[in-house]
């Protein structure tokens, strides 16, 4: 795959095959950070870590930075279980060479053991990568915490964004959990807003906003959903389109 260095510094990847890099132009840690981290582990604090324990689902691993990231940024006494679906294994058998910011080494043993065994697990954390299918993936969990959706986009990747597969996400949800995204596609939106979600959207002025959905309300700036739905027709990718 071609290297692309963003604009916080950091590599991407371009994937040849859905024509589309790993991450925007903004950077990947940045958009990691504050479409899909912080923001998730805000409604995570506010909900206490969920008892001492977050469990969450990223979409897809790609180059991991969601996962790595998160633990990197885990709160302290909380525990993580990331699980994480991913179709390219040669791509994850990689990541052990890949050129990481700096300070990814203090988890160089975590990506190493990731790339070779797709698991990883100690006293503060637990990691696995499953070589599946996402959509069949997320069918064998329940009570996810958070969903880091960062699937290729609607565009090239419809599969992972239509409202059939929201539903699914939704059933595995915890009641309180998070689905964060880079996405503001009205069809995407329109998605979640007809399954009774409730949208918002971060409040950082250093990147494009994305989305954020929950069936709960949380304490983040409202997305005025209702608002566009009065000049636009609510209209949602479905797994026949």
């Amino acid at each position: 795959m071609k290297e692309v260095l963003t604009r916080d510094g950091t590599v991407t990847l371009k994937n040849e095959i859905y024509g589309e890099c790993y991450h925007s132009c903004e950077g990947a840690v940045t958009e990691s950070l504050y479409k899909h981290i912080y923001p998730a582990f805000e409604v995570a604090k506010q909900n206490d870590y969920f008892g001492g324990e977050i469990k969450i689902l990223d979409i897809c691993y790609g180059l991991g930075y969601n996962t790595l990231l998160s633990v990197l940024n885990k709160p302290k006494g909380v525990k993580l279980k990331i699980y994480s679906p991913e179709l390219d294994e040669k791509l994850v058998r990689s990541l052990k060479n890949f050129d990481y910011p700096k300070e990814f080494e203090k988890i160089k043993h975590i990506i190493e053991k990731l790339s070779t065994d797709f698991y990883y697990e100690d006293d503060d954390v637990f990691i696995e990568i499953s070589i599946k299918n996402a959509r069949d993936y997320i069918k064998t969990l329940k009570n996810v915490d958070i969903v880091y959706q960062d699937a290729f986009s609607p565009k090239v990747n419809k599969e992972l964004w239509s409202i059939e597969y929201f539903n699914d996400i939704k059933k595995i949800l915890n009641k309180k959990g998070v689905i964060t995204t880079y996405s503001v596609a009205t069809p995407v939106r329109c998605a979640l807003y007809k399954l009774g979600f409730k949208l918002y959207t971060h409040p950082y002025d250093n990147i494009r906003k994305g989305t954020i959905a929950s069936m709960s309300k949380l304490n983040f700036p409202s997305a005025n959903f209702e608002e566009k739905l009065k000049r636009v027709k609510c209209n949602y990718i479905k797994d026949k389109d």
